[in-house]
């Protein structure tokens, strides 16, 4: 019984072909052994592995080839379909939909936000920073680090938006605009000052320069 969760009868309302998932044991430390989930069409939906904590909540669906695992889950109505691939601690909420063959990794979406085509949406391997979602966006190209996309945005399939920098990157239907880090605009000590200097020796004729100019 190292299996997580078994694919039960209870079928769901509007597609017929997903069914509920019942976990078997204790699933992170939301899902207790018992517990109904979300849909899905088969047990490539969702990863069955011992010590991975991904989950689908509630209403949320995944289905096709689209794979769940790296302890993300899926909440709400949110859909993982097609050929889509959500890991490393991703978290979909809302109506969010990842689609065709999207990849997410250690990425948040929520409301109707919406990952499609071939779209890459990933956390920094250097700082964990990560993207968010929401809003009506659309990503089909590739979004990196601290970046939010909101509103209508909608990111081109050849377009590539990485930020590794303290401040967060908004890009909304109107534009893109950056909200600041406060420590940024802290003063602090320089840890390491440098050695005192001394002074250059003074060139010949700077003396008669000097005085030159208080007459």
């Amino acid at each position: 019984m190292n299996a997580k969760y078994k694919i039960t009868d209870i079928a769901h309302e509007k597609y017929p072909f997903l069914h509920c998932i019942r976990a078997l044991r204790d699933v992170g430390i939301e899902v207790r052994a018992g517990d109904l989930g979300g849909f899905v069409e088969g047990e490539f939906n969702l990863s069955q592995e011992a010590d991975d904590a991904s989950w689908i909540f509630d209403d949320a669906i995944a289905a096709g080839s689209a794979s769940v695992d790296g302890n993300s889950c899926l909440r709400g109505e949110a859909i993982a379909c097609e050929q889509a691939y959500v890991s490393q601690m991703s978290s979909l909420s809302g109506h969010a939909r990842v689609e065709d063959s999207a990849f997410i990794r250690g990425a948040v979406l929520g409301d109707h936000a919406r990952a499609a085509g071939s779209a890459r949406i990933l956390n920094s391997p250097d700082s964990g920073k990560y993207p968010k979602l929401d809003g009506h966006s659309v990503v089909f190209g590739t979004v990196m680090g601290d970046v939010r996309i909101t509103g209508t945005a909608v990111i081109l399939r050849e377009e590539q938006i990485f930020n590794d920098m303290p401040d967060a990157l908004v890009v909304d239907g109107h534009g893109r605009s950056i909200i600041r880090d406060p420590s940024r605009d802290v003063l602090r000590p320089n840890r390491q000052l440098p050695e005192k200097q001394e002074k250059p020796p003074r060139r010949k004729g700077m003396d008669r320069c000097i005085s030159l100019s208080r007459n």
